[in-house]
């Protein structure tokens, strides 16, 4: 069975402060299902029964033909509801690319006219959704199906749980690593590093060499904030991220400037690829891919793209967190739920749209997620370690080693500090004063708790 993230990470409970935030932007990453089609291409109405008595319901989701396999789960779920539901009731769905898909979902929530189902993402993207009135408490429900409910890791509801209420049901998690070319590794006489001073020789010894050490594509503030995120954690462990959310911590706290500096000097080593201020997260997955960068930090969602048979460094993939810089800081990865769905509060059929949901936290669902989208359940599924990719069980393997998990703050935090701490971060990594960076950060959290 696949680890819970850290408890702490996990059921850390959305502020009050929090709440009052509007995420318009969200994140990222992580759950950004990178690089996926064109908006809004895909309207699939698996069951064609041709009974006019039943009722149609409408569900939305994030995914694209380069998340086949999710898509898949998407259209094999609706068609075994369609076929055998007790509702007379029949789901049709959209799929768009990630951010169109936020463009949509915010113009649907706007007008009330959001569809029975929809993909969200937690805390701070959801909040101001379910302030606003928008998502129906599908947690009543989980109560009253004490079977379904227990399907879930410990700690699976807290970021889509507000004032102890739960408005998401999540199905897989994610978690940041770094990918490594395990050939590159070899050739050049460098160990997987233990101890943050290992990794920094690492990407010394790969500047060196004239190889690319670490893709960090930061076009997409997003990935940048990731980046430092982890430099965070890895300078001050999970107590940072706790103290951040509870507001016991500031945003210019010495360990975030620490973190800060080491962003700032790995760029100045020339740690990043030549263009990584303008490279999209598909360009810079690419160049790991295709074998030109030692090493890529992202979420484990791209696992199944990197790990694919057409992909040059699938047979040569390892993965590592990085060390943290201070020992005691504990083995802190950055990650958050995934696959998460939300009922409208506006479904006119809301037991019939929870049902729906429950049929992608069964066992045959959360296989498909973990075997066939190399995706880590959200639930107790009990996996056969043999039917996943060499890297699934590698990042399994990988996660179980964690001493605690942050959720990406850009989730937590939202537009507000969330969206600005990304921008800080690019602003880091792209040259300027982290001290500075930061203060500025600080200020603007201080400006904006007085809105």
């Amino acid at each position: 069975m696949l680890k819970t993230f850290g408890k702490r990470a996990s059921t850390a409970p959305v502020t009050k402060g929090a709440l009052r935030r509007v995420s318009a932007g969200m994140v990222a990453g992580a759950v950004c299902l990178a690089g996926l089609a064109a908006c809004g291409e895909d309207k699939e109405s698996p069951s064609s029964s041709g009974d006019a008595k039943k009722q149609t319901m409408t569900a939305m989701f994030v995914g694209s033909a380069n998340d086949q396999a999710v898509m898949d789960i998407f259209k094999q779920v609706t068609e075994e509801f369609n076929a055998n539901n007790e509702f007379n009731v029949e789901f049709t769905y959209e799929t768009y690319e990630n951010e169109a898909y936020k463009t949509k979902l915010a113009s649907l929530m706007a007008s009330d006219s959001a569809t029975d189902v929809f993909f969200t993402w937690t805390a701070g993207y959801l909040q101001p959704f379910v302030e606003g009135g928008k998502v129906y408490e599908i947690g009543q429900l989980l109560d009253k199906d004490a079977e379904w409910k227990d399907r879930f890791n410990e700690g699976a509801f807290g970021p889509v749980s507000f004032d102890g209420k739960i408005y998401a049901v999540p199905h897989t998690q994610a978690v940041a690593v770094m990918y490594y070319n395990t050939r590159l590794f070899e050739e050049n006489n460098v160990a997987v590093p233990t101890t943050y001073d290992e990794f920094v020789a690492a990407v010394a010894t790969f500047k060196d060499a004239g190889i690319a050490p670490v893709s960090v594509p930061v076009k997409d503030a997003w990935i940048a904030g990731q980046f430092l995120q982890q430099l965070a954690n890895d300078a001050d462990g999970i107590g940072l991220y706790d103290g951040t959310v509870d507001g016991s911590r500031k945003w210019n706290d010495p360990s975030y400037v620490e973190a800060g500096q080491m962003l700032l000097d790995l760029a100045n080593m020339g740690a990043f690829p030549d263009g990584y201020l303008g490279m999209s997260n598909d360009e810079g997955r690419d160049l790991f891919i295709q074998e030109k960068a030692a090493m890529y930090y992202m979420g484990s969602w791209d696992t199944a793209m990197i790990g694919d048979s057409a992909s040059l460094v699938s047979a040569n993939v390892g993965v590592f967190n990085i060390p943290p810089k201070d020992p005691s800081a504990g083995n802190v990865a950055v990650g958050d739920m995934d696959q998460v769905f939300a009922v409208s509060a506006n479904s006119k059929n809301p037991e019939a749209a929870a049902a729906f949901i429950k049929l992608f936290s069964d066992t045959a669902a959360q296989e498909a997620y973990a075997y066939n989208a190399q995706l880590l359940p959200a639930t107790r599924v009990q996996l056969d370690s043999s039917k996943l990719s060499p890297l699934s069980a590698a990042i399994t393997e990988l996660q179980s080693g964690f001493t605690g998990v942050t959720p990406w703050l850009d989730r937590v935090f939202g537009a507000g500090e969330g969206v600005e701490f990304n921008n800080a971060a690019q602003a880091i990594i792209a040259g300027e004063d982290p001290k500075t960076k930061l203060d500025e950060l600080q200020a603007f959290a201080e400006a904006n708790a007085e809105r």
